[in-house]
């Protein structure tokens, strides 16, 4: 059974303002951009960056992302894993203080085997979740229906992982 996906007219609008990158990887552009709610890249650190996820899973849904494309976790040097640790928790910080979650689900999906959209290029997730997030809609429909914008979702995340 696949998931069906409600039109939602801001991703084609977030979609069409990524200019195509020559290696094609949609996350070393992402990497480039400068931190803003137009990019929806929340921070730039040493060795990686925080960006929207542009298909989340839940409101405040983000991704810490080294920038090397790289696709094998044990390639990445300890200084980017460390720093993306560190990331991870900041954000997880900023997250609790907008949203105040019940939880999270923390983690990356490495090579295709692994379930990675993107298995070139390694990235992390930080997903926000509550009690009961899923409602009827996933589960009579197989359909995710998100109640804030990537914008709003920014505006709450930055103002708080920059405090």
């Amino acid at each position: 059974m696949s998931l069906d996906q409600m039109w939602a007219g801001w991703r084609s609008e977030f979609v069409e303002s990524i200019p195509s990158s020559q290696d094609g990887c949609v996350l070393c552009l992402l990497g480039t951009l400068e931190v803003g709610v137009e990019s929806h890249v929340l921070f730039r650190g040493e060795g990686n960056f925080v960006v929207m996820n542009a298909f989340p899973y839940a409101p405040g849904h983000v991704m810490v992302v080294p920038y090397n494309h790289e696709g094998e976790y044990l390639s990445l040097g300890d200084d980017v894993v460390e720093e993306n640790l560190l990331l991870t928790r900041r954000v997880v910080a900023a997250i609790k203080r907008a949203y105040n979650p019940d939880g999270f689900n923390l983690g990356a999906n490495i090579g295709k085997a692994g379930g990675a959209a993107i298995a070139a290029h390694i990235h992390f997730h930080v997903v926000p979740r509550w009690i009961g997030d899923t409602n009827f809609m996933t589960t009579v429909a197989n359909t995710r229906v998100l109640p804030e914008s990537l914008d709003s979702a920014y505006n709450r995340i930055a103002s708080e992982l920059n405090s």
